[in-house]
């Protein structure tokens, strides 16, 4: 007798026992598939978003957070240097481009980032609708909040200082932003960002700093892109 032959007898004599067998090895295969496969696209999207970034350069702090809430958007921002202080990083000679990010702000919990056209750039995102941010208070939105939110062309908008959930409690209501633009799907951290120039972080934050004696613009969270 060949062991076809006894598997097959096996097989016939304990059938439930042989499928529940089957089902749990199916079972298991396809659980460590997915898990592989949601680790793959998840190192994938984590490279993705860093991988042009060669330096990030921010206030005294924990360099985790500050990789966190200045590259990955999902930590708080390490706090604040002083805009003179980066100008020994931009005209450094080594560096080929630096890209400022002013951060602290948010709308129904997506982040106001403060940057320049060359952080869309630095990702190869491309406008779906309408233009890039060129004048204060404009901003460019990502492809995520404009789906989540519904927001369109020509939308206004105020901020709210913080990420906060209730923006109603926190908004700078003295200045309201207006959409220009909508990127479009990149894969990347653009996708859940609203874009605007850092001129207009400041701006909305001018009544603010006034009434907070040695706070001016070169105070507010301000960090920077290198590569």
């Amino acid at each position: 007798m060949n062991l076809f032959s006894l598997s097959w007898k096996y097989i016939r004599a304990k059938p439930l026992a042989n499928l529940l067998n089957v089902i749990l090895v199916a079972l298991g295969v396809a659980l460590t598939s997915v898990l592989l496969l949601i680790n793959s696209q998840f190192e994938e999207r984590l490279y993705r978003n860093i991988e042009p970034i060669h330096l990030v350069v921010g206030a005294k702090g924990s360099p985790l957070q500050m990789i966190l809430s200045s590259v990955y958007h999902i930590d708080i921002p390490t706090g604040n240097i002083p805009l003179s202080e980066s100008f020994l990083v931009t005209k450094n000679p080594y560096v080929e481009k630096a890209i400022p990010l002013a951060l602290g702000d948010s709308y129904k919990t997506y982040r106001i980032v403060g940057t320049t056209t060359d952080y869309i750039d630095l990702y190869k995102a491309e406008i779906n609708e309408g233009q890039l941010f060129k004048a204060d208070l404009e901003v460019v939105i990502g492809a995520r909040v404009a789906k989540k939110i519904g927001m369109k062309i020509g939308d206004k908008f105020h901020g709210a200082h913080g990420l906060v959930a209730d923006d109603k409690m926190h908004a700078h209501k003295e200045h309201s932003y207006t959409v220009v633009g909508i990127l479009k799907p990149s894969g990347t951290i653009l996708d859940a960002l609203i874009l605007t120039n850092v001129s207009s972080v400041w701006l909305v934050h001018e009544e603010h700093d006034h009434d907070h004696e040695g706070h001016d613009h070169e105070g507010h969270d301000h960090e920077g892109h290198d590569h």
